[in-house]
Protein backbone atom coordinates (compact mmCIF):
# COMPACT_ATOMS: atom_id res chain seq x y z
CA UNK A 1 0.00 0.00 0.00
CA UNK A 2 1.25 3.47 -0.82
CA UNK A 3 1.90 5.94 1.94
CA UNK A 4 -0.39 8.98 1.96
CA UNK A 5 2.53 11.27 1.16
CA UNK A 6 3.56 9.18 -1.86
CA UNK A 7 -0.07 8.99 -3.05
CA UNK A 8 -0.31 12.78 -2.74
CA UNK A 9 2.91 13.26 -4.70
CA UNK A 10 1.66 10.96 -7.46
CA UNK A 11 -1.71 12.71 -7.62
CA UNK A 12 0.08 16.03 -8.12
CA UNK A 13 1.95 14.80 -11.21
CA UNK A 14 0.87 15.56 -14.75
CA UNK A 15 -0.41 12.68 -16.86
CA UNK A 16 2.86 12.57 -18.79
CA UNK A 17 4.90 12.49 -15.57
CA UNK A 18 2.70 9.67 -14.25
CA UNK A 19 3.34 7.71 -17.44
CA UNK A 20 7.08 8.32 -17.12
CA UNK A 21 7.03 7.06 -13.51
CA UNK A 22 4.99 4.04 -14.57
CA UNK A 23 7.50 3.18 -17.30
CA UNK A 24 10.42 3.56 -14.93
CA UNK A 25 8.82 1.25 -12.37
CA UNK A 26 7.77 -1.26 -15.03
CA UNK A 27 11.28 -1.33 -16.47
CA UNK A 28 12.74 -1.92 -13.02
CA UNK A 29 10.62 -5.02 -12.34
CA UNK A 30 10.14 -6.57 -15.79
CA UNK A 31 13.03 -7.70 -17.92
CA UNK A 32 13.15 -6.60 -21.51
CA UNK A 33 11.53 -9.04 -23.94
CA UNK A 34 14.93 -10.09 -25.26
CA UNK A 35 16.10 -11.21 -21.82
CA UNK A 36 13.86 -14.12 -21.05
CA UNK A 37 10.18 -13.66 -21.82
CA UNK A 38 9.09 -15.88 -24.69
CA UNK A 39 7.26 -14.40 -27.62
CA UNK A 40 3.55 -15.09 -27.98
CA UNK A 41 2.61 -18.25 -29.79
CA UNK A 42 0.46 -18.01 -32.91
CA UNK A 43 -2.45 -19.42 -30.90
CA UNK A 44 -2.01 -16.70 -28.23
CA UNK A 45 -1.84 -13.98 -30.89
CA UNK A 46 -4.99 -15.32 -32.53
CA UNK A 47 -6.85 -15.39 -29.22
CA UNK A 48 -5.77 -11.84 -28.32
CA UNK A 49 -6.89 -10.60 -31.72
CA UNK A 50 -10.23 -12.42 -31.38
CA UNK A 51 -10.80 -10.79 -27.98
CA UNK A 52 -9.83 -7.34 -29.28
CA UNK A 53 -12.27 -7.66 -32.19
CA UNK A 54 -15.00 -8.88 -29.83
CA UNK A 55 -14.42 -5.94 -27.48
CA UNK A 56 -14.45 -3.45 -30.36
CA UNK A 57 -17.68 -4.93 -31.74
CA UNK A 58 -19.50 -4.68 -28.39
CA UNK A 59 -17.87 -2.06 -26.13
CA UNK A 60 -20.73 -2.31 -23.62
CA UNK A 61 -20.07 -6.00 -22.97
CA UNK A 62 -18.12 -7.08 -19.95
CA UNK A 63 -17.70 -5.37 -16.61
CA UNK A 64 -16.03 -2.19 -15.48
CA UNK A 65 -12.88 -2.37 -13.38
CA UNK A 66 -14.83 -1.13 -10.33
CA UNK A 67 -17.30 -4.03 -10.73
CA UNK A 68 -14.51 -6.58 -11.08
CA UNK A 69 -12.58 -5.15 -8.14
CA UNK A 70 -15.70 -5.11 -5.92
CA UNK A 71 -16.30 -8.77 -6.73
CA UNK A 72 -12.69 -9.70 -5.92
CA UNK A 73 -12.55 -7.97 -2.55
CA UNK A 74 -15.82 -9.18 -1.10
Amino acid sequence: MLSPSLRSAIDALSVQDKLDVFEAIRDSVMPASDSGFPELTERQRTELLRRAVQAADDPEAGRSWSEVKARLVR
